[in-house]
Protein backbone atom coordinates (compact mmCIF):
# COMPACT_ATOMS: atom_id res chain seq x y z
CA UNK A 1 0.00 0.00 0.00
CA UNK A 2 1.25 3.71 -0.77
CA UNK A 3 1.48 6.42 1.59
CA UNK A 4 2.79 9.73 2.12
CA UNK A 5 5.46 10.74 4.68
CA UNK A 6 2.93 11.80 8.32
CA UNK A 7 -0.24 10.04 7.35
CA UNK A 8 -1.67 7.26 9.09
CA UNK A 9 -0.46 4.71 7.43
CA UNK A 10 3.23 6.00 7.83
CA UNK A 11 2.51 6.83 11.73
CA UNK A 12 1.65 2.95 12.09
CA UNK A 13 4.82 1.93 9.93
CA UNK A 14 6.90 3.66 12.38
CA UNK A 15 5.57 2.09 15.33
CA UNK A 16 6.23 -1.06 14.08
CA UNK A 17 9.38 0.06 13.03
CA UNK A 18 10.22 0.66 16.44
CA UNK A 19 8.52 -2.92 17.77
CA UNK A 20 10.57 -4.58 15.19
CA UNK A 21 13.94 -2.77 16.33
CA UNK A 22 13.29 -3.80 19.55
CA UNK A 23 12.70 -7.24 18.76
CA UNK A 24 16.03 -7.44 16.99
CA UNK A 25 17.79 -5.45 20.24
CA UNK A 26 16.21 -7.94 22.21
CA UNK A 27 17.71 -11.00 20.24
CA UNK A 28 20.99 -9.82 19.78
CA UNK A 29 21.10 -9.10 23.66
CA UNK A 30 20.08 -12.86 23.91
CA UNK A 31 22.76 -14.00 21.67
CA UNK A 32 25.30 -11.86 23.86
CA UNK A 33 24.53 -13.45 27.08
CA UNK A 34 24.21 -16.61 26.01
CA UNK A 35 27.71 -15.81 24.25
CA UNK A 36 28.81 -14.67 28.00
CA UNK A 37 27.66 -17.87 29.28
CA UNK A 38 29.13 -20.01 27.37
CA UNK A 39 32.43 -18.65 27.88
CA UNK A 40 32.55 -18.35 31.55
CA UNK A 41 30.58 -21.64 32.08
CA UNK A 42 31.14 -24.14 29.27
CA UNK A 43 28.88 -25.28 26.73
CA UNK A 44 26.51 -28.12 25.76
CA UNK A 45 24.02 -28.78 23.36
CA UNK A 46 20.80 -27.21 24.58
CA UNK A 47 22.97 -23.35 25.25
CA UNK A 48 24.37 -24.43 21.75
CA UNK A 49 20.93 -24.38 20.32
CA UNK A 50 19.48 -21.22 22.06
CA UNK A 51 22.46 -19.54 21.24
CA UNK A 52 21.74 -20.16 17.40
CA UNK A 53 17.96 -19.08 17.76
CA UNK A 54 19.09 -16.09 19.27
CA UNK A 55 21.38 -15.00 16.44
CA UNK A 56 18.94 -16.30 13.84
CA UNK A 57 16.11 -14.14 15.68
CA UNK A 58 18.66 -11.61 15.55
CA UNK A 59 18.99 -12.11 11.56
CA UNK A 60 15.79 -12.62 10.89
CA UNK A 61 14.18 -8.83 12.95
CA UNK A 62 17.53 -7.15 11.61
CA UNK A 63 16.51 -7.96 7.84
CA UNK A 64 12.86 -7.66 8.68
CA UNK A 65 13.44 -4.11 10.37
CA UNK A 66 15.86 -3.08 6.90
CA UNK A 67 12.61 -4.11 4.65
CA UNK A 68 10.88 -1.64 6.68
CA UNK A 69 13.23 0.96 6.44
CA UNK A 70 13.25 0.35 3.09
CA UNK A 71 9.32 0.65 2.65
CA UNK A 72 9.18 3.65 4.17
CA UNK A 73 11.64 4.90 2.02
CA UNK A 74 9.94 4.34 -1.20
CA UNK A 75 6.41 4.90 0.58
CA UNK A 76 5.18 1.48 -0.29
CA UNK A 77 4.15 -1.27 2.75
CA UNK A 78 4.76 -3.69 -0.28
CA UNK A 79 8.15 -3.79 -0.98
CA UNK A 80 8.52 -6.75 -3.45
CA UNK A 81 5.57 -5.46 -5.10
CA UNK A 82 7.24 -2.13 -5.78
CA UNK A 83 10.44 -3.64 -6.84
CA UNK A 84 8.53 -6.15 -9.44
CA UNK A 85 6.51 -2.47 -10.72
CA UNK A 86 10.02 -0.87 -11.26
CA UNK A 87 11.44 -3.83 -13.15
CA UNK A 88 7.69 -3.74 -15.40
CA UNK A 89 8.84 -0.08 -15.45
CA UNK A 90 12.22 -0.64 -16.84
CA UNK A 91 11.50 -3.46 -19.12
CA UNK A 92 9.23 -0.62 -21.29
CA UNK A 93 12.56 0.94 -22.16
CA UNK A 94 14.98 -1.68 -22.91
CA UNK A 95 15.26 -5.77 -21.87
CA UNK A 96 16.39 -5.90 -18.19
CA UNK A 97 17.26 -9.32 -17.15
CA UNK A 98 16.77 -9.10 -13.56
CA UNK A 99 14.02 -10.43 -10.83
CA UNK A 100 12.49 -8.29 -8.11
CA UNK A 101 14.27 -10.44 -5.28
CA UNK A 102 17.77 -9.24 -6.95
CA UNK A 103 16.65 -5.20 -6.88
CA UNK A 104 16.05 -5.93 -3.70
CA UNK A 105 19.50 -7.28 -3.10
CA UNK A 106 20.76 -4.21 -4.53
CA UNK A 107 18.77 -2.17 -2.69
CA UNK A 108 20.03 -3.91 0.66
CA UNK A 109 23.63 -3.33 -0.75
CA UNK A 110 23.42 0.14 -1.44
CA UNK A 111 21.91 0.72 1.97
CA UNK A 112 24.65 -1.17 3.70
CA UNK A 113 27.47 0.36 1.56
CA UNK A 114 26.33 4.28 2.37
CA UNK A 115 26.69 2.88 5.99
CA UNK A 116 30.04 1.29 5.89
CA UNK A 117 31.40 4.38 3.93
CA UNK A 118 30.07 6.57 6.59
CA UNK A 119 31.85 4.41 9.14
CA UNK A 120 35.09 4.65 7.42
CA UNK A 121 34.55 8.36 6.58
CA UNK A 122 34.11 8.94 10.56
CA UNK A 123 37.44 7.05 11.53
CA UNK A 124 39.69 8.82 8.53
CA UNK A 125 38.75 12.12 9.97
CA UNK A 126 38.83 11.11 13.56
CA UNK A 127 35.41 11.36 15.01
CA UNK A 128 34.52 8.27 15.11
CA UNK A 129 34.25 7.28 18.95
CA UNK A 130 36.71 6.05 21.19
CA UNK A 131 35.35 2.36 21.33
CA UNK A 132 35.69 2.17 16.93
CA UNK A 133 37.47 -0.32 16.13
CA UNK A 134 41.13 0.03 13.76
CA UNK A 135 39.99 1.10 10.16
CA UNK A 136 41.54 -1.92 8.93
CA UNK A 137 38.59 -4.10 10.42
CA UNK A 138 36.34 -2.38 7.63
CA UNK A 139 36.86 -3.11 3.90
CA UNK A 140 36.11 0.14 1.78
CA UNK A 141 33.81 -2.15 -0.03
CA UNK A 142 30.50 -4.63 1.08
CA UNK A 143 30.87 -8.07 -0.41
CA UNK A 144 28.69 -8.70 -3.51
CA UNK A 145 27.44 -11.49 -1.69
CA UNK A 146 26.58 -10.06 1.39
CA UNK A 147 22.83 -9.37 0.66
CA UNK A 148 21.66 -12.37 -1.19
CA UNK A 149 23.23 -14.47 2.24
CA UNK A 150 21.94 -11.82 4.37
CA UNK A 151 18.01 -12.81 2.51
CA UNK A 152 18.84 -16.58 1.80
CA UNK A 153 20.13 -17.05 5.86
CA UNK A 154 16.72 -15.10 6.88
CA UNK A 155 14.71 -16.91 4.73
CA UNK A 156 16.18 -20.52 5.98
CA UNK A 157 17.64 -20.69 9.28
CA UNK A 158 14.28 -19.05 10.53
CA UNK A 159 11.60 -17.78 8.14
CA UNK A 160 11.22 -21.66 6.83
CA UNK A 161 11.58 -25.26 7.64
CA UNK A 162 14.12 -25.86 5.18
CA UNK A 163 16.60 -29.32 5.38
CA UNK A 164 19.48 -27.15 4.35
CA UNK A 165 19.61 -25.31 8.21
CA UNK A 166 21.19 -28.92 9.48
CA UNK A 167 23.09 -29.67 6.35
CA UNK A 168 24.00 -27.14 3.66
CA UNK A 169 24.21 -23.51 5.88
CA UNK A 170 26.82 -22.36 7.87
CA UNK A 171 25.90 -19.90 10.17
CA UNK A 172 29.13 -20.22 11.84
CA UNK A 173 30.45 -19.27 8.16
CA UNK A 174 28.10 -16.79 7.52
CA UNK A 175 28.67 -15.22 11.11
CA UNK A 176 32.81 -15.28 10.22
CA UNK A 177 31.84 -13.34 6.78
CA UNK A 178 29.36 -11.02 7.21
CA UNK A 179 28.45 -10.15 10.92
CA UNK A 180 31.05 -6.69 10.55
CA UNK A 181 28.07 -5.86 8.10
CA UNK A 182 24.69 -6.52 10.39
CA UNK A 183 26.71 -4.72 12.78
CA UNK A 184 26.95 -1.75 10.82
CA UNK A 185 22.86 -1.62 10.18
CA UNK A 186 22.34 -2.78 13.43
CA UNK A 187 23.57 0.30 15.17
CA UNK A 188 22.92 2.73 12.12
CA UNK A 189 19.23 1.72 13.39
CA UNK A 190 19.48 2.71 17.01
CA UNK A 191 17.93 5.60 16.03
CA UNK A 192 14.35 3.53 16.19
CA UNK A 193 15.24 2.11 19.91
CA UNK A 194 12.94 2.50 22.43
CA UNK A 195 14.01 5.33 25.08
CA UNK A 196 13.33 7.34 28.56
CA UNK A 197 12.01 5.33 31.34
CA UNK A 198 8.14 4.93 30.40
CA UNK A 199 7.84 1.74 27.49
CA UNK A 200 5.86 3.36 24.83
CA UNK A 201 2.37 2.35 23.96
CA UNK A 202 2.46 0.19 20.75
CA UNK A 203 -1.49 0.36 19.90
CA UNK A 204 -2.48 -2.84 18.95
CA UNK A 205 0.72 -4.80 20.19
CA UNK A 206 0.53 -3.43 23.48
CA UNK A 207 -3.38 -4.13 23.26
CA UNK A 208 -2.73 -8.12 22.94
CA UNK A 209 -1.45 -8.02 26.93
CA UNK A 210 -4.07 -5.80 27.99
CA UNK A 211 -6.18 -8.67 26.79
CA UNK A 212 -4.13 -11.13 28.26
CA UNK A 213 -3.87 -9.71 31.68
CA UNK A 214 -7.97 -8.57 31.81
CA UNK A 215 -9.95 -10.38 34.76
CA UNK A 216 -12.01 -13.09 33.35
CA UNK A 217 -9.64 -13.94 29.82
CA UNK A 218 -9.42 -17.71 29.48
CA UNK A 219 -5.88 -19.18 29.41
CA UNK A 220 -5.45 -22.88 28.17
CA UNK A 221 -2.57 -24.08 30.70
CA UNK A 222 -2.44 -27.58 29.44
CA UNK A 223 0.08 -26.09 26.84
CA UNK A 224 2.28 -25.29 29.64
CA UNK A 225 2.45 -29.60 29.47
CA UNK A 226 3.49 -29.84 26.14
Amino acid sequence: MKFEAGDDIDSNHCIVLVHEFFRCEESFKEFALLGETMITQGRNRELSCKTYNAYARFIHHLYEFMLGCIAREVKNTDVNGFMKDCIREAKKVKDVKIDHTKLLDNYVHSHTQRILNKRRASIIEGTAPCWENHISYYPESVPHDFAPEFRKYRNKIIGHVAYERSSKLSLTEFYNKYHKYLGLIYHEGKYWRIRGSEFPDLNEITEFSLMIQSEGTEYDRTTDKL
